[in-house]
């Protein structure tokens, strides 16, 4: 059990948490959520305030569902039952938080809890810090975009850092179930939605910034002050993992009180890589720690997944794992799902599926791609629907000047026409000459990767980019079953090809 429950009046107390009108009612509660469809006999509802939708609305529907007390910004309604305490608070988001910490029994005080935040990399570093523990003789859980896992325990992930209440059950299960290390992904919206505001975090990452959610952000520095606020709010006797030959990285050293550790390639990194090598069958390269040089190789694929195993060597030096552990966590990585991962049956070009959704993302993986391919350089990809539309230019641009073919194609358009958004990227591939006469467009995206597939040649690398390990695509309000790799691999069993090599 993660908890036995705990009254209403306890929590505020310890959490800190002031309600702003009398209570009522003092329950004992035994769960927390911000879903009215989630709510059991004996919990606490958090009215949470949402861009679409006032969880206020949903009151009635978690008394009925047997809601012991609710925590809402505004004051008790009329009606309401007796027996149900009313919690009125400035800020709801951070209550809930607090709160569900407090029912948990601070979960993440009795765990060595990583977190890792950036544009690109959080979840390969996740899976390599889960690795590394592994190697050590850990108990390792990993949360993050493709899930929340811990020993035989697998949680599809609805977001990559989860609400607070469902956060700390789950951390309160894997203390209960003696997980000693946790790797936690903390999206840039879990910082400015409050969800993870009480944690104590043992360390925390920043790998890197680029454009991305500008939907959601006014601009890049808003958008980095968010990720910011990680580093912000680590206390002194914790650590933070900081690019040494990243602006950003310089900027949060001078905010955060944590000891700092810093890694990348300049020389005054203490986990510093050097003698690299990169390939198409993985990469190895040299890290200089402070605990001695470190030889490393990993079956990943891509010069980044260096920097991003320099960085999870730093998160585990810093959280006293054993150097040793570091080389053979890494090394018996085989895959991430959807990143930079391999479809093969035998065919005589490269298939590589990646989740590369950003400019420096798709920068990043053909760039390498580039310098290795004997062939051409296909990519196919397209843009999410109702997400940041100024990246579609800047994407179509990186495409056009890296890759020999381009396939445009659907991505989880949404609401919005997919050919308006293939429109939108084209833009940016016309700014480089002679760009178009190689580009297609096949809004259907089976369709597309079948095009790509019949026309690549012997040496050639294909990109499927975009989608990575996600296994639906939602088009206006469908949502259907589609899987890059599973595509691709019936495709290529279409041609012929039956030998599957790599999973």
């Amino acid at each position: 059990m993660t908890t036995g429950g705990a009254r209403l009046s306890q929590l505020l107390r310890r959490s800190g948490v002031g309600a702003l009108a009398e209570l009522g009612a003092d329950p004992v509660l035994t769960g927390a959520t911000l879903d009215s469809r989630a709510v059991a006999s004996g919990g606490l509802f958090f009215a949470v305030r949402g861009f679409n939708r006032n969880g206020e609305q949903f009151v009635p529907q978690a008394v009925e569902r047997g809601a012991a007390a609710i925590v809402a910004a505004a004051g008790r309604p009329d009606g309401l039952p007796a027996s149900v305490a009313w919690v009125q608070v400035d800020d709801v988001r951070r209550a809930t938080a607090l709160l569900s910490r407090e029912l948990h029994g601070r979960p993440d005080e009795q765990l060595k809890l990583i977190g890792i935040t950036g544009t690109n990399g959080k979840t390969t570093v996740t899976f390599m810090l889960e690795a590394i523990a592994a190697a050590a003789g850990l108990t390792g859980g990993r949360i993050g975009t493709t899930g929340y896992v811990y020993g035989a325990t697998r949680v599809d992930a609805k977001h990559t850092t989860p609400e607070a209440p469902d956060l700390f059950r789950l951390l309160a299960e894997m203390r209960d179930e003696h997980v000693e290390l946790v790797a936690m992904e903390v999206s840039s919206h879990a910082l400015s939605l409050d969800r993870v505001v009480g944690a104590r975090f043992h360390t925390g990452a920043f790998l890197n910034l680029t454009r991305e959610h500008l939907d959601f952000y006014e601009d890049e520095e808003a958008y980095f002050d968010a990720k910011a606020r990680l580093f912000d709010e680590l206390d002194p006797s914790a650590h933070a993992v900081i690019p040494a030959d990243s602006p950003y990285g310089r900027r949060l050293r001078e905010r955060t009180q944590a000891r700092v550790t810093t890694f990348g390639r300049e020389e005054g990194a203490e986990v510093h890589l050097r003698n690299e090598h990169v390939s198409l069958d993985g990469c190895s390269a040299v890290l200089s720690t402070p605990s001695g040089p470190l030889p490393i190789r990993t079956f990943l694929l891509g010069r980044f997944n260096l920097d991003n195993a320099a960085a999870a060597a730093a998160c585990a030096l810093s959280a006293g794992l054993p150097p040793e552990s570091i080389p053979a966590g890494i090394l018996a990585l085989e895959r991430v799902p959807g990143r930079v991962e391999r479809v093969d049956l035998g065919q005589p070009f490269l298939v590589v599926v990646d989740y590369a959704h950003t400019d420096d993302a798709m920068r990043n993986v053909l760039t390498w791609i580039r310098q290795l391919a004997v062939g051409r350089v296909r990519v196919l990809f397209g843009c999410g629907g109702d997400r940041d539309r100024g990246k579609r230019v800047s994407m179509g641009r990186v495409a056009a000047e890296l890759a020999d073919r381009l396939y445009l194609t659907a991505d989880n358009p949404r609401s919005e026409d997919p050919l308006e958004i293939v429109a939108e990227i084209k833009r940016g591939v016309a700014d480089v000459t002679g760009a178009l006469e190689r580009t297609s467009e096949d809004v259907e995206r089976d369709d597309a990767i079948r095009r790509a597939f019949s026309e690549a040649e012997a040496g050639d690398v294909v990109l499927l980019a975009g989608k990575g390990h996600e296994t639906t695509q939602t088009v206006g309000n469908r949502v259907f079953s589609f899987d890059d790799r599973h595509v691709a691999t019936e495709i290529l069993r279409e041609m012929g090809w039956k030998e599957t090599r790599h999973a």
